[in-house]
C-alpha cells in the first residue's frame, strides 16, 4: 500500500507541475536577439536600460548567452540606478524597482552580437515600462541608431501579453552601416504538449501502481 501511495503522489505532482508550467508566464516570453556588427571594429559600448512607467515594480528582464562573433566583453560593468546585477560574461538581471536603471559595459566588437532576452510583460495601466538596447562608441559620445529621438537600436514597451518578435521596435544605423537587430522567437513546447507530457507521466505512475498491486496480490495468493 505504501508503494501505491507513492505512485499516486508522484502522479498528482506531475500533473500539478505541468499545470503550473502552463499557467506561468502568461504575460512575458523569451526571444533571441542578433545584431550584425561586422561594419564596426575596436572598442564599443553596449547599454541596456529599463524604466518604470506604470509606477509598479512588476517586471524583470534577464539577458544571457552573449556571443560576440569573435569579439569579447571588456572590463567591468557599471550600473546606474537600482535593480541590476551581473555582466556580459554571465547573466544580466534587471527590474523596475527604481524609476530607471542602466547597465553599461564595453566590448571588443566582433562580427555579430547575440543574446537571449527573457522578460515578464506586466502592465498596471498608464505609461508602460520600457526596455531598450543601445550600441555606442567607446566614450558613449555617439550611440548608433536611425532613431534620433531615443538613440536606441531596440525598444520594447511592456504593455502586457505574450512577447513575440513583433513586440519590439528595431532600428538600424545608416551612418555606421548597421542593420536593425533581428529578433526571433525561442521555440518552447506548446501548452498542449505540456499537458500531454504531464498526463503521460501520471498514466505511467498509475500503471506502475496497478502492477505493484497485482504482484502483491499474487504473492499473497500463492503464499
Amino acid at each position: 500500500m505504501r508503494v501505491n501511495r507513492v505512485f499516486q503522489i508522484i502522479a498528482l505532482a506531475s500533473v500539478a507541475v505541468v499545470l503550473a508550467a502552463v499557467s506561468a508566464r502568461a504575460d512575458g516570453g523569451t526571444v533571441n536577439v542578433t545584431l550584425n556588427t561586422s561594419s564596426l571594429s575596436g572598442t564599443q559600448t553596449i547599454i541596456f536600460g529599463i524604466t518604470d512607467g506604470d509606477g509598479v515594480a512588476d517586471n524583470n528582464v534577464a539577458l544571457s548567452d552573449f556571443n560576440f562573433g569573435g569579439g569579447s566583453a571588456q572590463g567591468s560593468a557599471t550600473y546606474s540606478g537600482s535593480g541590476i546585477s551581473g555582466d556580459l560574461s554571465s547573466v544580466i538581471a534587471m527590474d523596475d524597482s527604481g524609476f530607471s536603471a542602466l547597465f553599461v559595459q564595453q566590448i571588443n566588437v566582433g562580427s555579430s552580437l547575440s543574446f537571449v532576452l527573457d522578460t515578464t510583460n506586466n502592465f498596471a495601466g498608464g505609461t508602460p515600462d520600457a526596455f531598450a538596447m543601445f550600441l555606442c562608441d567607446s566614450t558613449v559620445s555617439t550611440c548608433y541608431s536611425d532613431d534620433a529621438v531615443s538613440g536606441a537600436m531596440l525598444i520594447f514597451n511592456l504593455t502586457g501579453g505574450t512577447v513575440t518578435p513583433s513586440s519590439f521596435i528595431l532600428n538600424g544605423a545608416s551612418d555606421q552601416n548597421l542593420p536593425a537587430p533581428v529578433v526571433t522567437a525561442v521555440t518552447t513546447p506548446e501548452p498542449t504538449s505540456f499537458l500531454l507530457i504531464g498526463f503521460g507521466l501520471a498514466l505511467l505512475c498509475l500503471m506502475n501502481c496497478r502492477r505493484s498491486s497485482g504482484s502483491t496480490g499474487k504473492r499473497r495468493l500463492f503464499a
